[in-house]
């Protein structure tokens, strides 16, 4: 409300009305002055007078003379009391007394005694009791005669508020404003400091109990108390090293805390294993029998599996626990991304998801959600659809501070200690450099720290030489860093080196890693655990103990992100190793799994993968664990027993091809042979034919030349015959005949004679021609015989050449499939 009045004042507007009534709180947390209907302005003519601050030379109002008959500046006329009653400054009630910004100052007042004490100074108020505020003789009563568990110092500032004498109040609202932002809550005096305590958190995020020492976020924590109310779940977004973790730990948990309610807060970040960060917190609230460290992590295993069947069991133990001991539970779940950089398997993100959106499903449950993650990683969150309904009505964004917050951020913790800048203009350089750059808040309270570390006791001054010295705001981080780098000697130099690259994501993000897997990266453990030891000293690193003390158990992670974007030595190795980083977190999870899984076999790395694998050993200069290097090693000689199973099987398969390219030739040569000798065959066939032909045509010529014969002889004994009838008629012709008839009987019988020898011929002569027909029709039968077989002969080669050509396709098929394979 103060902060309102400030930007009022400093417009020359005077409220004259300020009350309860006029003061709103939105839905976001917001605070709101309202109904400025009678608010007076000022005059834009005024002059700064010596002694007066710049807020009280704007603000004094123009009298009626000066204003004139004819201006409407001024809205209310003459010589009426404005305002409410109970809340009227002494000049408001009397008459032709000049009304300035400090009205309202006094109206702070009576609201601030009605919030601390429950009831207004003048309580009673009875007939005329209110009269009392204009007898400027007679002092308001004092907030300590009302109350007494109010610090003296609050205290003050009320009765200051309630002075008559407008002059003996605050000169501004911005004075006012300094002295109540001590009280807020969280806020301490230099006399709660322990003796060369900073009050600066450094590199290092604040925690609860470094709310005395979180300035500059007192707008956002009220809205995000406001919104936790409301929501059962709420995601702080931001960019990196906007200081979520810092808002939620040192700001709305504490606001959450002193607001009267009883809430429990528990922490959890999800890491590489989720379900066992939720198994470790529920482990002490569910019934355990365990008297051992190994019982203990025994049961949050066995815890872990059944929430990865069951979800829903975290949700019922918080709200049991809460609604046993009467209170409100807030979880906070900080770092949500790791949840997408540091865990590979969908199924246990799912379940890590469940457990959360099942916690706190009900506004009217007594259990709250709140989430930090990187804005970047917000879109991640639709993995599941759920969780990611409920985060997106309650997201609460978290923007970087603006230069009024990184002022409060910076100057109030020395002030609360009783430091002072040396100088406005150091200030001033410093704000204008953290308004433009990245991750300012951790980078403002390591500077800062360097400077306290550097302060003058004497005078109590964080001066301007130290400032110079550390090389300002850009300068600082890095040359820290650079200096703690230096000072390692070369082999521990590279060794910082592989445990600042193991320590970052791909996607360049803090990861958490154990301490027993850092081991890995020298032969020495003990190198490894000094080096730790000294960088987390130097404020770089950080470590978490294990639950059950052992240095085994414990993680390390870097400080901040800040460092990661800040530090040109471990951006320029970053940039070196771009490539392989991908590829070093792919073999960490991918050993993880073997060892799990009882060095199985199966996942071992193989193909194209195997095969970068064994590049990137060639040229891997850098030491690695131990276990990697074993899942290397296993991965490598399985690619080579693979290549020689690939060599052998290559051999095997040339081998059976040459067989069955000569078997495909040989079953060729047989088939061209049967060609040539069916086409043999069909030429002797067709001389075989031809001569056939020839016979039965010489057949035909015999059977027509005895036929004739046959015709001579019947033409002869039919002139014989005629011959004996002639006989009767003369014995003469008759002798005459008998002797032509002897002589042509003669040369009949020889005639017959030489015709039985020609039938003969002509018998023999057909049998031959039958001969020769029965050899021709077997010839000809031979030839359908040598035809079919040609046939025959031609199918078979044609169905022979045909699975030679398919046997071909199919053995050039395979020979491209074993080429590809080999390439």
């Amino acid at each position: 409300m103060v902060r309102a009045l400030v930007v009022a004042h400093e417009q020359g507007i005077v409220h004259r009305d300020l009350k309860p009534d006029n003061i709103f709180v939105t839905e976001a947390g917001g605070i709101k002055v309202l109904d400025f209907g009678i608010a007076k302005v000022r005059d834009q003519a005024t002059e700064q007078t010596p002694g007066q601050s710049p807020s009280q030379a704007a603000l004094r109002l123009p009298t009626a003379a000066e204003l004139g008959d004819n201006t409407n500046t001024n809205l209310t006329r003459q010589g009426v009391i404005m305002g409410t009653m109970k809340y009227m400054s002494p000049e408001q009630w009397g008459i032709g007394v000049e009304i300035d910004h400090r009205t309202d100052i006094w109206a702070v007042g009576v609201i601030l005694y009605r919030l601390l004490a429950g009831k207004h100074p003048l309580s009673p108020l009875q007939g005329n009791q209110l009269v009392v505020t204009a007898m400027l003789d007679k002092a308001m009563p004092k907030l300590r005669e009302a109350v007494s568990d109010v610090p003296q110092g609050l205290c003050d500032v009320v009765d200051r508020c309630l002075q008559k004498h407008k002059e003996y109040r605050f000169a501004d609202a911005r004075e006012l404003l300094k002295a109540l932002e001590p009280f807020l809550p969280g806020r301490y005096s230099t006399m709660q400091l322990q003796l060369d305590e900073s009050p600066y958190a450094g590199l290092a995020s604040f925690q609860e109990t470094d709310a005395n020492k979180f300035f500059g976020r007192a707008r956002e924590i009220a809205a995000a108390v406001n919104r936790i109310r409301d929501r059962p779940i709420m995601g702080v977004i931001g960019p990196s090293g906007v200081g979520k973790s810092s808002f939620v730990r040192a700001g709305l948990v504490p606001a959450l805390k002193s607001s009267g309610e009883n809430w429990e807060t528990l922490v959890i970040r999800p890491g590489r294993n989720p379900l066992m960060a939720v198994a470790a917190m529920m482990s002490p609230m569910v019934s355990s029998t365990s008297t051992t460290v190994v019982d203990d992590l025994r049961e949050q295993a066995e815890l872990a599996h059944r929430l990865a069947i069951e979800p829903g069991q975290m949700g019922q133990v918080l709200r049991a626990r809460a609604r046993r001991a009467n209170r409100k539970i807030l979880l906070f779940v900080d770092q949500f991304e790791e949840l997408y950089t540091l865990v590979p398997d969908p199924a246990e993100r799912a379940a890590f998801a469940a457990c959360l959106a099942g916690a706190a499903d009900d506004p009217s449950t007594p259990v709250r959600v709140v989430l930090s993650l990187r804005s970047d990683f917000l879109d991640r969150v639709g993995e599941d659809p759920h969780l990611m309904s409920e985060v997106m009505q309650g997201l609460f964004f978290l923007t970087p501070p603006g230069r009024d917050g990184l002022r409060d951020a910076l100057v109030q913790p020395a002030e609360m200690a009783g430091y002072h800048f040396q100088n406005p203009e150091m200030v001033e350089e410093m704000l204008s450099h953290l308004e433009t750059t990245p991750g300012a808040l951790p980078l403002l309270q390591f500077a800062a720290t360097k400077l306290w570390d550097a302060k003058d006791t004497t005078r109590k001054l964080l001066t301007q030489n130290a400032y110079n010295a550390m090389g300002g705001i850009a300068g600082a981080l890095a040359s820290h860093a650079d200096a703690v780098l230096a000072e390692l000697a070369p082999q521990s130099q590279a060794l910082a080196r592989q445990l600042f690259l193991r320590l970052i994501t791909p996607e360049r993000t803090r990861a958490i890693v154990s301490l027993a897997e850092l081991n890995e990266l020298a032969a020495d453990h003990a190198d490894v655990q000094r080096l730790v030891d000294h960088l987390t000293s130097a404020r770089l690193l950080v470590t978490q103990t294990a639950a059950d003390g052992s240095a085994q158990g414990s993680t390390v992670e870097v400080v901040h992100e800040s460092l990661i974007h800040s530090w040109p030595a471990l951006r320029r190795w970053l940039d070196e190793t771009q490539e392989d980083s991908q590829f070093v977190e792919q073999l960490r999870v991918a050993t993880k799994q073997w060892q799990t899984k009882g060095r199985d076999a199966g996942l071992l790395w193989r193909g194209d993968t195997a095969d970068e694998a064994i590049r990137w050993v060639k040229r891997n200069k850098a030491p690695i664990p131990a276990s990697q290097k074993e899942f290397l090693d296993a991965v490598i000689a399985e690619s080579t027993r693979a290549e020689r199973r690939r060599r052998t099987f290559t051999i095997g398969l040339v081998t059976f091809l040459t067989l069955l390219l000569v078997a495909a030739a040989a079953a060729l040569f047989t088939i061209r042979s049967s060609e040539r000798q069916a086409a043999k065959s069909a030429l002797a066939a067709d001389a075989a034919a031809k001569v056939a032909q020839a016979n039965e045509q010489k057949a035909k010529a015999a059977l027509l030349e005895v036929e004739e014969k046959e015709k001579q002889r019947v033409a002869a004994e039919r002139d014989a015959a005629r011959a004996k009838g002639k006989e009767a008629f003369t014995y003469d012709e008759l002798v005459k005949e008998k002797a032509k008839l002897e002589v042509k009987q003669t040369e009949l019988e020889a005639s017959l004679a030489e015709t039985t020898e020609s039938r003969e011929r002509a018998k023999a002569a057909q049998a031959r021609a039958e001969a020769l027909a029965i050899e021709a029709e077997q010839a000809a039968k031979a030839a359908q015989s040598a035809e079919a077989k040609e046939r025959v002969a031609k199918e078979e080669a044609l169905r022979l050449r045909t699975e030679a050509e398919l046997k071909n396709a199919e053995l050039e098929k395979q020979i491209g499939k074993l080429m590809t394979e080999l390439r």
